[in-house]
This record gives structure tokens, C-alpha cells and sequence, in this order.
């Protein structure tokens, strides 16, 4: 077959041949240890990363552009699709924004549940504290004692008084002992509330509550041990003393994957992606428990480069909806780092270093932590926590039975938003469009040089004949009003606002706005309205308490026993949150502690309360108005003393009473001066 010198000839190849050569440009490109890379334990987290990606990303029920979405939503932009189509229609890119107000609504009432003046937990003692063995043995050789002395006295002792006698020792010693366990309790809460402020507790929490309302789900990660350093002044001078500190952080859900069956996050292997710089490597060189040849292999072989290779579908738009740098640009030299809790085989662990000590059955699973960076391990530990939990601490705003993922308002308000943005953006280009007139110019009728796209007050225009001869009534230009559709679009507007106060619970007046149409033009409409708001608020409260605080803060009691050597806590000690509480209690506590204390304002219930119950009450509510009761009303024992010096001073001022009655009583037949007067002055009415 004869082809022309000047027409290029194209090669067909096999499908063989062509995945021949896809292997070869791939077995160039890899690096030289490349068949290290899928074996062993770095091999099983990269399994697992790539698996929990792949159901996040593309399988059904994924999440990922759930989170985008909400990031979307939060700050007033479009999809890109929708932004596309409507910037091709040439229409208005205006936001209603309904779903970022309810968020920060929602975040602004947890906020003064949480992290207001009063702590949203306690540290209660036990119910009946056990008492100390040589109580015991006191308060028995104390009825001994008594025993013997009635036997001395020649009175036999009787077995039912002294068994009433041993309970009414018991009962003292059970009473004294409660009352030291609860001042013990309250010492330890002010060092544990230390440790939580000092640690960011509050901090994360306060992140974590921005989170709640936009996102699927919130997530708090600790306690986590981390060295800090500190300066010490205790002889005068400054050193510098690194010790280990307790933190608590709040975790993206862009950073977090766990296992994709998983119905409780209790129950799932989690991952975490975390970006460290050079210097943060640095660091981990001098700490023990590290893979210092692992950190040196990376920190020779990244540079100043550094390295983020552990991509996700959402890196990119995250990172420009958060206003930061895309990390596939990376100019800022990061290094991606996979924090792996989870389940591994012992087999696997045997092969990475693993002692038989630390690892006595190779078919067992062990709950392990490791850090990994592209295919090496830099850390890998078992798991310190005795209830073998991972630190992540997650839940919803409204929570959906059987995943660990909820639903956000903006997975509430989905279409509320969707509607009052179109109705918004439809106002906005009927305004623009009946703003003014409409021209109309026949460009035929006018002449060359006359420029039809110039309008301005008091122009002249030229034009010429109609060529066509038509008739004289067609104008060359013509002016018309378009209608104006803005009242009806405003009010769908309006009424869409109004169904998401009602859909979300959230009522607008809580951002401060005015209570508006609806159901809040009324006062009882506007209690019902915060009522649903307090319903929806104590709900979100509940998740709060049960899958967040008590389980973090009873780790932190697990820590704190495992690592405090001061005795600062018992054991038996329970933590009470009371977030809940606090959201149906708030508002009524403290009136009912005023009614309280108005009631018992008199001389009957005073002799029954005393000063002492008195001064605690005082306090209770002092403390609740955020002043310090302590400063404010005397303690216990003060209160003791003022309480004798009032009972001697009255007992005093008695005894001048009767001794002055005894002068002044009348003897002998003398009724005191005025009655002596009165008989000695006859006829005082009208004389004798």
C-alpha cells in the first residue's frame, strides 16, 4: 500500500504491550525499596488508609462532600457547578447565608451552657465513703471503754444499748467521713479544672462547639502527653525543665477517617492526618520511644522540600474555603503524617520488633498507636489506655442511629437554603432589571453617526425615513418598564426564613434579632418558640454529655490515677456532667434558690436551718451569680463562732432582763410608780 511522503503514520499496538509498557514506566518512576512499601505494618496502615479513604470519598453514604458542602455554606459561596451555570445566565451571585446565621445561633446557646461561669461537670464523692480501719477499731474500744466503766460502777452492761451505742458511733464516723470526702472531692475538682485550662480543654471545646452545628460531626482528641518546656524559679534563677503535660485538641472531620463498617466510633480503628514541619521532626529526635533512623532517612531524603503524598479529594477547595495554602503546592514544606489507632495482628507486630514479653500471641489483636510518614514508622506503641480506646471523642448535632455520622443544619436546612437563595438572587435581578426603563432601537432608522449604545438625559437622536415605508406610528426608539416582582419574591423570602426557624429550632432572635413575624410576633408565641429551642438545646446537650465530655474526662481519671503519685484523687471518686442540667435548670435554678431563701426567712425555719445552713445556702447562690461566696459569707467554723458569741450575748442580756424584773416587781403592796400614781390621783376621768 502506497501512503503519501507528508501524512504521518500511526502505530497500533497491543493491549498487552500497552500494559507492558505501564508497568516498566511505573517500575522507573518508584523508588529503589519500593517492595517494602506494602509489607509489614506500614504495608496494613496504608491498607487501612486507602480503604477508609475509598468509603469517605466514593462509596455510598461518604461524607466527603458533606463536608465541603457545609464549608460552602458557612461562607455564602456557590458549587462550582451551580456557580458556573449561574454566571452563564449572567445573574446575581447574591447569598442568603439562613444556614451560617442557625450555626452560629446554635453555637452561641451551647457556648453559654459550656463555657459559661459554672463548670459543666463536677467531681462527686462516693455515696458512703468506706471508713479508715482504725475508725473502726476506735469506735470499737471506745464502747469497750464504756463497758468496762459501767462494769466497774457495778451496773451490768446492757447488749442492746451498747449495739445502739456502736450504730451511733458508726453514724457519726460515716457522717465525719462524708464531710471530708466532699472537701477532698471539691479539692481535687479546682486541680483537675487546672489541668483541663492548662491542657486547652476549654479551648477545643469552644472550637469543637463552632464545629457541632456545621458539620456532620464535632471531634475532640485527648488526653494527649506532650513535653513542654517550663520555666523554673524556684532558686531564684531560670531553668529551663521539660515535663510532660496533658492536651486536648479539636480535630477537623476533613483529618479523620475510621473504619467504614463501624456503627460506633468506640468501636472503630481511626486514622488522623496531621502535617509537621522539619523542626517539629527535629524535635522528636530527643524524645524516646522514636525510629531516629527513620526521622533522619526522611529529613535527608525531603529536604527543604518537605512532603504531603497522602492526597484526598477535598484538599484542595478545604484548603481555599479556610483561606490557606493548597497543599499540593505545599510552598511551606509540610510533611503528611498518618496517626493509626487501631487493632493489629501480633504477627505483624512480631515482625516490626515486637517482644514476645509485649506480644505473647502472634494470632491475637493488640490495640496499638503509630505515626507513619510515606512508608516508614516513626512511633509505635501499645496502647497506654486501660480501657483500650482511641482518644477521639466525636458526635452530632442530630445524631442518625447506627453511623457515627449525623446530620448538620446544613444537611437540616438543605433545601430551605437552596429555595431562599433562588428567591434571593430573583429579587436581586428583578430589581436590577426594573430599576430603570428598557430601550428599544431600531439601529436601521439611525444615521452613520449616530452611537445608539449612549443614553443621558436630554440626548438628541437622529435617525432617518423608514426605507420601508411602514408607517409613521413605528418609532425609531422606544422606552418600556418592566414589572417589578420584588414584593412577592421578598415575601417567599420571609416565609422561607420563617419555616427554618421553625425547621431548625433556632429562633433568629437569638443573634440578637427581633422576634419578627410568625410565631414570634406574640408572647406566647415567642415562649414557644424558645421552647422548641430549649427542647433541640437539651437534646444537643445529651449528645455533649454522653459521647464527648464523660467518656474524655474519664479518661483523664484514668490518666490521672495511673500517673499521680500526690494522692490528689481516691478512686472512688465519679464525674457528673451536667450539661443537660444545666439547659433545663439555668433559668429556674436560681429563682428557686431566691424563693428558697425568702421562705425560710423566718424565726421557725432559722431555728431548724441555723447560721451554718444559712451560709451555705448564701454561698450556693453567690457562687451561681459568679461571686465568691467564699470571700463573701464566713466559713463553717466562723459561723460556729459568731453563732455562740450571738447565743452568750443573748443568754447575757436574759439574765440583766430577769434580774431587772425581780428590782421592779412589786412587794409589799407596791404596784410601781405608775400604778402608785394612778391610786394616788382619784377621779381622773372626772374627779372624785
Amino acid at each position: 500500500m502506497q501512503t503519501s511522503p507528508n501524512r504521518a503514520l500511526l502505530r497500533v499496538i497491543s493491549p498487552a504491550e500497552l500494559d507492558a509498557q505501564d508497568q516498566a514506566r511505573a517500575a522507573a518512576n518508584a523508588p529503589a525499596d519500593n517492595t517494602q512499601i506494602d509489607t509489614g505494618l506500614s504495608g496494613y496502615i496504608r491498607t487501612q488508609w486507602q480503604t477508609f479513604k475509598m468509603h469517605r470519598d466514593r462509596a455510598v453514604g461518604g461524607w466527603s462532600n458533606r463536608l465541603l458542602d457545609a464549608l460552602r455554606v458557612f461562607n455564602g459561596t456557590y458549587d462550582p457547578t451551580q456557580l458556573a451555570d449561574i454566571q452563564k445566565f449572567g445573574g446575581s451571585q447574591v447569598y442568603a447565608r439562613i444556614i451560617a446565621m442557625k450555626c452560629r445561633g446554635a453555637s452561641a446557646l451551647l457556648r453559654d451552657v459550656y463555657l459559661s461561669g459554672e463548670r459543666p461537670w463536677a467531681l462527686r464523692p462516693a455515696n458512703d465513703p468506706d471508713l479508715p480501719p482504725e475508725v473502726v477499731q476506735s469506735v470499737s474500744q471506745l464502747v469497750s471503754v464504756e463497758s468496762q466503766t459501767l462494769a466497774q460502777a457495778g451496773q451490768s452492761p446492757d447488749a442492746a444499748a451498747m449495739r445502739d451505742r456502736v450504730m451511733q458511733l458508726m453514724d457519726a464516723a460515716r457522717t465525719a467521713a462524708k464531710k471530708r470526702a466532699s472537701k477532698q472531692a471539691d479539692i481535687a475538682e479546682d486541680k483537675v479544672d487546672e489541668i483541663l485550662t492548662q491542657g486547652g480543654f476549654y479551648k477545643a471545646l469552644a472550637e469543637f462547639i463552632i464545629d457541632l452545628p456545621l458539620f456532620p460531626f464535632a471531634c475532640i482528641k485527648g488526653p494527649v502527653v506532650r513535653i513542654v518546656p517550663t520555666v523554673d524559679w524556684s532558686q531564684g534563677k531560670a531553668t529551663i525543665v521539660n515535663k510532660p503535660r496533658l492536651f486536648w485538641t479539636r480535630i477537623s472531620p476533613f483529618d479523620l477517617w475510621w473504619t467504614s463498617g463501624a456503627s460506633d466510633i468506640d468501636d472503630a480503628a481511626v486514622i488522623e492526618r496531621t502535617r509537621v514541619s522539619r523542626s517539629d521532626l527535629n524535635d522528636l529526635l530527643d524524645l524516646p520511644g522514636y525510629n531516629v533512623d527513620a526521622i533522619r532517612e526522611i529529613l535527608d531524603l525531603y529536604g527543604r522540600g518537605g512532603l504531603n503524598d497522602n492526597w484526598d479529594m477535598t484538599d484542595a477547595e478545604r484548603a481555599n474555603q479556610e483561606n490557606r495554602e493548597n497543599p499540593q503546592y505545599n510552598q511551606s514544606g509540610l510533611i503528611s503524617c498518618l496517626e493509626f489507632h487501631g487493632n493489629v495482628q501480633g504477627r505483624i507486630l512480631l515482625e516490626h520488633g515486637f517482644t514476645e514479653e509485649e506480644v505473647p500471641d502472634e494470632l491475637r489483636d493488640y490495640f496499638v498507636q503509630a505515626w507513619m510518614i510515606d512508608r516508614w514508622i516513626i512511633k509505635v506503641q501499645l496502647s497506654p489506655s486501660p480501657r483500650k480506646r482511641h482518644p477521639y471523642y466525636i458526635t452530632s448535632f442530630e445524631k442518625v442511629p447506627g453511623t457515627p455520622v449525623g446530620n448538620g443544619l446544613p444537611d437540616i436546612l438543605h433545601d430551605i437554603q437552596e429555595v431562599a437563595n433562588a428567591a434571593l438572587r430573583s429579587l436581586v435581578n428583578n430589581l436590577s432589571i426594573s430599576s430603570g426603563p428598557q430601550v428599544v432601537v431600531n439601529d436601521d432608522r439611525l444615521t452613520p453617526d449616530e452611537d445608539g449604545e449612549e443614553l443621558y438625559p436630554w440626548k438628541r437622536w437622529h435617525v432617518t425615513s423608514d426605507p420601508m415605508g411602514s408607517s409613521s406610528a413605528a418609532k425609531p426608539i422606544d422606552f418600556f418598564q418592566p414589572q417589578s416582582n420584588a414584593q412577592e419574591l421578598l415575601g417567599v423570602y420571609e416565609k422561607f426564613s420563617q419555616i427554618a426557624d421553625e425547621i431548625s429550632a433556632i429562633p433568629r432572635f437569638v443573634n440578637g434579632n427581633s422576634a419578627g413575624g410568625g410565631a414570634g410576633r406574640t408572647a406566647s408565641g415567642l415562649a414557644m418558640l424558645m421552647g422548641n429551642a430549649s427542647k433541640i438545646l437539651q437534646t444537643v446537650a445529651a449528645n455533649i454529655d454522653r459521647d464527648v465530655l464523660d467518656p474524655a474526662l474519664s479518661g483523664l481519671f484514668d490518666m490521672i490515677m495511673l500517673t499521680d503519685e500526690s494522692g490528689m484523687l481516691t478512686g472512688e471518686e465519679q464525674i457528673r456532667v451536667m450539661g443537660v442540667n444545666v439547659t433545663i435548670q439555668r433559668e429556674t435554678q436560681r429563682s428557686r434558690q431566691l424563693e428558697f431563701l425568702q421562705t425560710t426567712a423566718n424565726p421557725i425555719d432559722s431555728q431548724i436551718v441555723g447560721v451554718k445552713g444559712r451560709g451555705v445556702h448564701l454561698r450556693a447562690i453567690s457562687q451561681t451569680l459568679g461571686l465568691p461566696g467564699e470571700e463573701i459569707v464566713p466559713s463553717d467554723a466562723e459561723l460556729e463562732a459568731l453563732t455562740k458569741q450571738a447565743q452568750a450575748a443573748q443568754m447575757q442580756q436574759a439574765g440583766a432582763q430577769a434580774q431587772g424584773g425581780q428590782q421592779s416587781s412589786p412587794v409589799n403592796g407596791d404596784m410601781g410608780p405608775r400604778q402608785n400614781s394612778q391610786q394616788k390621783t382619784p377621779g381622773i376621768r372626772g374627779g372624785p
